[in-house]
């Protein structure tokens, strides 16, 4: 795209996405050629999540050598994304080997776009920065400003991930680290006991949650239990299938230690009405501060020890009246979120290591899927 029309236009793109769309696609194919549906994609998500504070904040100061650029960078890792390539190295080379996938992603000449080794650093300064994440809470503060959203359901998914497990050890003194920086007593049983938790506020909250890759276990939709090693991510979504907020944590921690965090980020986005959650869910200080808030919780009852059991047919235990089970059906937009991240975004492809980067990469693919299902549901 040429210099003299990206300064004019960049802001009318950005506002009024619907009304120009046909118009910006033509001057697309009039540059670079006809553009297939996966360009098209890419091309929304990234004129929608509005990139430029990234060449903002990376740009060149001056100072040595002009580095490669930063903003194309993160065109190509989020076109990673929309293509689900697996590794870099793959993206690196469909971009070189198409002139419209390289102009698309700001690259003139073959010999500007960088080495996979400059293009690991890059990434690894996002991932220090928490620029996917703050792109996502921008994009869903944006789209919802004017809106509220009816259902907001929260579940998590099982993210395998190729590095060691953190010994017991190792994962003792990350707490302790964690509570002596976040200023509270260090001799605690449970750091994030629920009960403490709601007292907390987001910052506190997100800074305690385990972080290290170790082993986790988790029953299926066919009640079997599987395990994995790696790491466990928590997603909030809206109506229509779109992820508004999300954390990362150690595979082992349970559903609902991340519960309360994941709500006051969503809080922090967006206004909502009702919490769809299932039974990992079910605990009285979730369901207290999911009121507090001005929502209305509606969580599957999680039977204990002397409560009524499943049938024996294996049908759910749902403890909710009969107008609050009809709602509770759209927390399978969440579930759809988690299988869409897997099999087409790079839910499966984690190649990276460390908690930062691994968040970083899945960020990216709930990116694709946010633009993806606003611009389905037209709100952007």
């Amino acid at each position: 795209m040429k210099d003299k029309t990206e300064n004019g236009m960049c802001e009318t793109f950005s506002n009024h996405w619907l009304t120009i769309q046909p118009s910006l696609f033509n001057f697309l194919e009039d540059e670079v050629g006809e553009l297939d549906e996966e360009q098209k994609l890419f091309v929304r998500v990234a004129e929608s999540l509005e990139l430029r504070q990234i060449a903002a904040r990376y740009g060149w100061c001056g100072n040595g050598r002009k580095p490669s650029s930063r903003l194309a960078i993160f065109k190509l890792l989020l076109m990673k994304h929309v293509w689900n390539w697996p590794e870099t190295k793959d993206a690196l080379g469909e971009v070189r080997r198409s002139p419209a996938l390289r102009r698309l992603c700001g690259w003139e000449a073959k010999a500007d776009i960088p080495s996979e080794s400059t293009v690991s650093r890059a990434f690894a300064d996002f991932a220090i920065d928490k620029m996917a994440d703050d792109l996502l809470a921008r994009f869903a503060g944006k789209i919802f400003k004017d809106r509220i959203v009816i259902h907001r359901s929260i579940d998590s998914t099982e993210i395998d991930a190729r590095e060691r497990p953190a010994t017991k050890d190792e994962k003792a003194d990350a707490a302790k680290t964690a509570a002596i920086k976040a200023q509270i007593d260090a001799n605690a049983e449970d750091y994030n006991a629920l009960a403490l938790q709601k007292d907390r506020n987001l910052d506190t909250n997100m800074s305690l949650l385990p972080t290290l890759c170790d082993w986790g276990c988790k029953r299926n939709s066919k009640g079997k239990t599987q395990f994995w090693r790696g790491y466990k991510l928590h997603i909030a979504v809206a109506d229509g299938d779109i992820p508004i907020a999300a954390c990362l944590t150690s595979a082992s921690v349970h559903d609902s230690k991340a519960a309360i965090p994941l709500m006051q980020k969503a809080d922090s986005v967006a206004l909502s009405l009702y919490d769809l959650e299932d039974a990992a869910y079910d605990a009285s200080e979730i369901r207290d501060f999911s009121e507090a808030n001005g929502h209305v919780a509606i969580i599957d009852s999680n039977p204990r020890r002397g409560e009524p059991k499943p049938d024996g047919r294996g049908e759910r235990f749902v403890r909710i009246v009969p107008a609050e089970k009809v709602r509770f059906r759209n927390r399978s937009g969440v579930e759809r979120v988690n299988g869409h991240l897997h099999d087409a975004h790079g839910g499966r492809h984690v190649r990276v290591r460390g908690h930062a980067k691994v968040f970083l990469h899945l960020l990216l693919g709930l990116l694709v899927i946010a633009v993806e299902q606003a611009s389905a549901a037209m709100l952007c």
